[in-house]
């Protein structure tokens, strides 16, 4: 890191201190292959405002922040889970890599995201590896019931994580070299949203994935303003929400 790129994230930190939360990682959990259940712990995590949804940022080392949907927010004894998925060897997937229980960490948030805390019809949720969390919550959050389409390149890892976090209504699609894939789930989809036109629909996950499975939506006659979208990642881009 230059010398000006590291005295500017440290004045940013600066400015921003009052909004970090010091915590601790009280638990890690190896769930699948390249899936890691991560719990932290900090005092003033029992002020936080969380709505079923929402985001945090957490330093993964060198002021660099990476997003995560925390699957659950215990106020009372002051904690946060979320899961992380290792998805190539940047620095989050380095700073998973040397975790241990007891390391601190600094968190932004949580703040919001997607907020599922009034869903009173069914949900549809597309996704992929980085989504499962946001599922997690949506069933936890639904009145009716949630129905998520995941793309995954393993769909065996997946499947695992899914059963081992008590998510159902899954369908679960293996990625094609040629992206044949999303024009399948995206029949899928509509098929289903045909049966329950009320439902809300949230598109995540790969920027790219996103943009096509909206245009086959779109070109549906499915209205956009329906869609909710939230991209965590895109190809080339770092630091994505």
């Amino acid at each position: 890191m230059s010398e000006t790129n590291s005295f500017f994230k440290r004045s940013i930190k600066s400015v921003f201190s009052f909004f970090l939360t010091q915590t601790k990682v009280s638990k890690i959990e190896r769930l699948a292959e390249s899936f890691i259940l991560i719990e932290m712990m900090g005092t003033k995590l029992k002020e936080a405002k969380w709505i079923p949804g929402s985001k945090v940022q957490v330093d993964v080392g060198n002021l660099t922040y990476r997003t995560y949907t925390p699957i659950s927010v215990d106020k009372n004894e002051g904690k946060l889970s979320f899961l992380s998925y290792k998805r190539n060897d940047g620095p989050a997937s380095t700073w998973i890599h040397s975790l241990k229980v007891g390391d601190p960490c600094e968190v932004f948030g949580p703040r919001e995201s997607l907020d599922f805390s009034n869903l009173e019809e069914d949900a549809i949720l597309f996704g992929d590896e980085t989504s499962i969390g946001i599922a997690k919550v949506l069933q936890n959050n639904v009145k009716k019931k949630s129905h998520t389409f995941l793309e995954l390149t393993s769909a065996e890892a997946g499947k695992e994580v899914l059963e081992k976090l008590g998510v159902t209504g899954q369908r679960v699609f293996e990625r094609s070299s040629d992206g044949s894939h999303l024009q399948t789930i995206a029949k899928e989809m509509i098929d289903l949203i045909s049966k329950i036109p009320e439902a809300k629909i949230f598109l995540t996950g790969r920027a790219s994935s996103i943009q096509q499975v909206r245009t086959y939506l779109k070109n549906s006659g499915i209205p956009t303003n329906k869609l909710k979208v939230r991209a965590y990642w895109a190809d080339g881009k770092k630091g994505l929400d």
